[in-house]
């Protein structure tokens, strides 16, 4: 029985939040295309200062397809090319999945009450951690202020009212990033004299990311 290709289409009218405007159609997505975001999603998140949307339907969907994979792979022997060459591209996509998640954890070990204060201000659809990214910041803020008061603050009562604010660690949002963009987009501001240039499709720049964070959030650039 063959094994089934990357390219195979997954289901995802429910739970991705990815149906048709017509609720009786049941739109599909690939498993190359999934992998695709969870790549790009990947690359964007190691490289920006800041932490980037979840992207956790597409884990999810792709988590489900390595399981049916891997289950297919069952019945094939370990000596068969095929098998050796899926395992491989298993491997692969999981590091890709371990990495990115690794890196949005040590992102919000960072910057934790700010990530925690910017998520009190947005709206629900807006939100950028996914609810056991949320669980795991308030429950990682809550013992590193328990740390904190019994180690040192609760000796010092002068130093008390606003410490808690002097030790919320901000990313660097004019550090410069590497972009391509994925579409043409006029009239982008680079520097701070408001000078504007038009970057054509598949042209690459280097630019401070607060610039240009709104181009990586509509997926109309990516960083490299």
């Amino acid at each position: 029985e063959d094994v089934p290709e990357t390219q195979l289409e997954i289901d995802v009218s429910d739970g991705a939040g990815l149906e048709d405007e017509d609720d009786d159609d049941m739109e599909q997505i690939t498993a190359q295309k999934v992998l695709e975001i969870i790549e790009t999603a990947w690359i964007n998140e190691m490289c920006a200062p800041e932490i980037l949307p979840s992207q956790t339907d597409m884990l999810e969907l792709m988590v489900s397809q390595v399981a049916h994979m891997e289950e297919q792979m069952r019945d094939l022997d370990k000596n068969d090319f095929r098998a050796v060459v899926h395992s491989m591209e298993l491997e692969r996509v999981r590091y890709i999945m371990a990495s990115y998640l690794r890196c949005r954890l040590q992102k919000i070990e960072t910057f934790t009450q700010h990530i925690l204060n910017q998520e009190e201000s947005r709206e629900p659809d807006d939100k950028r951690l996914s609810p056991e990214e949320t669980k795991f910041a308030q429950e990682f803020a809550s013992n590193v202020d328990e740390y904190f008061h019994k180690v040192a603050t609760q000796y010092m009562p002068n130093q008390q009212r606003g410490e808690a604010e002097q030790r919320i660690v901000t990313p660097n949002l004019m550090s410069h990033v590497f972009l391509k963009a994925n579409v043409a987009v006029p009239a982008v501001i680079v520097g701070v004299d408001d000078e504007e240039v038009d970057m054509a499709a598949g042209s690459q720049h280097i630019i401070p990311y607060q610039l240009v964070a709104d181009l990586i959030q509509n997926n109309q650039a990516q960083l490299i």
